[in-house]
C-alpha cells in the first residue's frame, strides 16, 4: 500500500509538470532551525492528547487507582497506535491502541475502542469550528468553492456523527437487544466507552483546540522555513482541511491524499507548484515519516507492544 500511495504521488508530479529540480533546491534551502521547532511545536500536541485520553476514560469510570497507566504510558501507546495508523490502512492503528490498553489496564477492548472514537468525534468537531473561523477571518484562496466544498465536507461528517451519537443514545437499548447474545456485551461497552467519556466538554474542548493549533503551528513554522509566510488564516485552513483527509482510510494515514490536498489548496493560493510541493513534502515529513521512525523504535524498546 505504501509502495502504491508513492507511485500514485510520483505520478501526479509527473504529469503535473512540476519542476522537481526546483522544489529539491527549495528544500535544500529551508532554515533548520524553523524546521526544528516545528517538529517540537507538533510533538508537544502527544503529552496533549494522552492528558485528553485520560479524561476521556476518567468519565467513563477508569480512573488512576484503578491500575490506569501514567500519562506517559498512555501518550507511549497513543503514539504505537499513531505509527499503526502510518503503516497500515482502514485506521486499524486505533484498533491497535485500545488493544494495547486492554493488555495493560483493566479497561475492556470496546470500551477502550469506544473512548477513542469519543475522541475523533470531538477532534472532527473542534476541525469543523476551526475551518469556520478560518473561513470567516479570509483565505485569500483564488477560489472560494473550495472553502466552501471544505465546510460542506466538515459539516457533514460533523451531522453525520451528530445523529449517529443521539441514535446510540436514544435507542442503543434498543439496538443492544436485537443483537446476538455474544456481540451484545462488545456493543454495550463500546456504547459505553462513547458516551459516558464525553463529559466535561468545555475542557475536553479546550485541549483539543491547542491540539490542532499545535498542529497548525507546525505547518506555519515549516512554510516560514522555507521563506514563505501564509498567515494565520490559511495555515489554519491548509492544516486543517489536509487533516479530514486523513479520515478517510484509503492510504496509511492519508499518504499521497494529504500530500495533493496541500498542494492543490496552496495553489489555489497563488503558490507555485514547485513552492507548494516543497511545504507538502517538508511538513509530511514531520507528520508522517518521523512518526514511522520514531514509532518504530518505539515499537522495539516498548514493554507495552
Amino acid at each position: 500500500l505504501h509502495a502504491l500511495s508513492l507511485a500514485a504521488a510520483v505520478i501526479l508530479v509527473l504529469r503535473s509538470n512540476v519542476d522537481l529540480s526546483r522544489t529539491l533546491e527549495r528544500l535544500s534551502q529551508s532554515d533548520p532551525l524553523l524546521y526544528i521547532l516545528a517538529f517540537l511545536v507538533y510533538y508537544t500536541s502527544l503529552p496533549l492528547r494522552g492528558l485528553r485520553w485520560r479524561l476521556l476514560l476518567g468519565n467513563a469510570g477508569f480512573q488512576r487507582n484503578l491500575h490506569l497507566p501514567s500519562l506517559l504510558g498512555l501518550t507511549e501507546i497513543l503514539f504505537l497506535g499513531w505509527f499503526g495508523n502510518c503503516v497500515v490502512p482502514a485506521k486499524l492503528g486505533d484498533a491497535y491502541r485500545a488493544y494495547l490498553l486492554r493488555r495493560n489496564s483493566p479497561v475492556s477492548f470496546p470500551t477502550a475502542l469506544g473512548t477513542i472514537m469519543a475522541e475523533g468525534i470531538m477532534d472532527m468537531a473542534v476541525i469543523f469550528l476551526l475551518l469556520v473561523g478560518a473561513v470567516i477571518a479570509g483565505l485569500g484562496l483564488a477560489s472560494g468553492a473550495v472553502a466552501l466544498w471544505v465546510l460542506g465536507a466538515g459539516f457533514g461528517l460533523v451531522l453525520l456523527l451528530t445523529v449517529g451519537l443521539v441514535v446510540l443514545y436514544r435507542f442503543g437499548g434498543h439496538i443492544a437487544v436485537r443483537l446476538p447474545s455474544r456481540l451484545r456485551p462488545f456493543y454495550q461497552n463500546l456504547q459505553h466507552g462513547i458516551l459516558s467519556s464525553l463529559h466535561r466538554l468545555p475542557l475536553l474542548a479546550f485541549l483539543s483546540v491547542l491540539i490542532w493549533l499545535a498542529e497548525a503551528g507546525r505547518l506555519f513554522l515549516v512554510s516560514r522555513s522555507l521563506g514563505f509566510s501564509l498567515g494565520v488564516p490559511l495555515t489554519l485552513f491548509v492544516a486543517l482541511a489536509s487533516a479530514i483527509l486523513t479520515l478517510f482510510p484509503l492510504t496509511p494515514a492519508g499518504l499521497g491524499l494529504v500530500e495533493g490536498g496541500i498542494v492543490g489548496l496552496l495553489v489555489l493560493a497563488a503558490f507555485s507548484k514547485e513552492d507548494a510541493l516543497s511545504v507538502a513534502l517538508l511538513d509530511r515529513s514531520i507528520s508522517y515519516w518521523s512518526i514511522i521512525l520514531f514509532g518504530a523504535v518505539l515499537l522495539v524498546l516498548s514493554r507495552k507492544k
